[in-house]
């Protein structure tokens, strides 16, 4: 008896650890350059927000472990089935936040159509993307209001690969990329596409940057620290 009493107490002491958040698993998205991004399917995360997460996990106490890049979909059933805790930015929309927790805002994002220019004159403004053909990546989201208007308006192709849906637009073969308006300039002038590729103005959408939590977390404990490390850290973003 006395020996199921000792296994039961240690079974205790290693689920208490084991639910105790002393570390924190943490993923965020490959292509959204340079808020949350990879240079290969091998590399690191990094970027304005894996900066940021950085600092904040210091501020609380909690060692991040960066988990090997998966699809963006992916990291959301991972949240939801609790096999991931944190993802490092990400938009909200109706659907996100009936599953998960968000943070404070950690920053805010502008997001655009990126066109070729020789195409600048079909474009002047949202309601011109209609009848054209669009691109975004796979898992993107641009508010309820944009997504709700492309769902029912817009004709967007889905990719995984932001360089080949740059390139797509610079040989004409899709009319429109829709993607954060300050990462594309950045990426597109990194390219040899810099002097025929634009974005439309004004932007699509302005979006505050979150991070999104798994519900079943252990580390949800720290929420109010971790927003409480946003505030003092986020001007940095």
């Amino acid at each position: 008896m006395l020996r199921i009493l000792i296994l039961f107490l240690n079974y205790l002491v290693i689920v208490s650890a084991q639910a105790a958040c002393e570390t924190i698993r943490v993923n965020g998205e490959h292509n959204w350059f340079d808020v949350s991004y990879r240079e290969n399917s091998q590399a690191p995360l990094e970027g304005l927000a894996v900066d940021l997460a950085n600092r904040v996990f210091a501020d609380v106490g909690i060692k991040p472990e960066y988990q090997a890049m998966v699809p963006w979909k992916r990291q959301f059933l991972q949240l939801e089935t609790g096999d991931l805790d944190l993802i490092v930015a990400a938009f909200h929309n109706l659907q996100r936040s009936q599953k998960f927790v968000f943070s404070e805002a950690v920053g805010v994002e502008y997001s655009t159509a990126f066109i070729h220019k020789e195409q600048s004159a079909a474009f002047t403004g949202l309601a011109s993307l209609e009848g054209k053909q669009g691109i975004h990546l796979l898992g993107s989201s641009f508010g309820d209001q944009f997504d709700s208007f492309a769902k029912q308006n817009l004709t967007i192709s889905t990719m995984d690969d932001l360089d080949r849906a740059i390139k797509l637009i610079a040989l004409k073969r899709a009319d429109y990329l829709l993607y954060a308006t300050h990462g594309g300039r950045l990426k597109i002038a990194d390219t040899e596409y810099a002097d025929i590729l634009v974005d439309l103005q004004p932007s699509i959408s302005k979006q505050p940057i979150y991070m999104v939590m798994s519900k079943s977390s252990p580390c949800l404990e720290h929420l109010d620290e971790i927003n409480s490390a946003i505030r003092r850290h986020r001007d940095d973003f």
